[in-house]
């Protein structure tokens, strides 16, 4: 835990304003509500971030379940165990080139526009993979 001693003066309406790199530091935004706690026997006020019983992510007090630390409700669980769609895994030259010689192989008449459609690249590419491979 760390521990900042830090001194602020209280304005004309008793209010303390609370430095912005201890805000971060507690992952405090402008608009979340924090929690007062006072230890009389001390003369100590603690603040912490109220996190309530709703979702981190989207707010929902509906169908909430409890995963490292936070409640995460039934849809946002559901969102985050969906692959993103349509992530295109780009390849090197040499794994390209090859897979460009092996379709030719089994489709000697094909169109560069069939090509780059079985590759899931573009015509273009699959001129600048054939010009390469023949200056090779």
């Amino acid at each position: 835990m760390m521990y900042a001693k830090m001194t602020r003066n209280l304005d004309t309406l008793g209010r303390l304003v609370i430095p912005k790199g201890v805000l971060i530091t507690c992952d405090i935004s402008s608009n979340d509500s924090v929690e007062f706690f006072v230890d009389e026997e001390t003369s100590t006020i603690s603040l912490k971030k109220y996190i309530g019983q709703s979702c981190k992510f989207c707010q929902s007090t509906d169908e909430l379940s409890y995963f490292k630390g936070s409640l995460i409700c039934k849809s946002c669980t559901y969102m985050l165990k969906i692959p993103p769609t349509n992530k295109q895994v780009l390849q090197p030259k040499e794994i390209m080139a090859q897979m460009l010689l092996d379709l030719h192989e089994k489709h000697p008449t094909a169109t560069q526009q069939e090509y780059a459609d079985m590759l899931g690249i573009s015509k273009s590419r699959v001129s600048q993979l054939i010009q390469k491979m023949s200056n090779q």
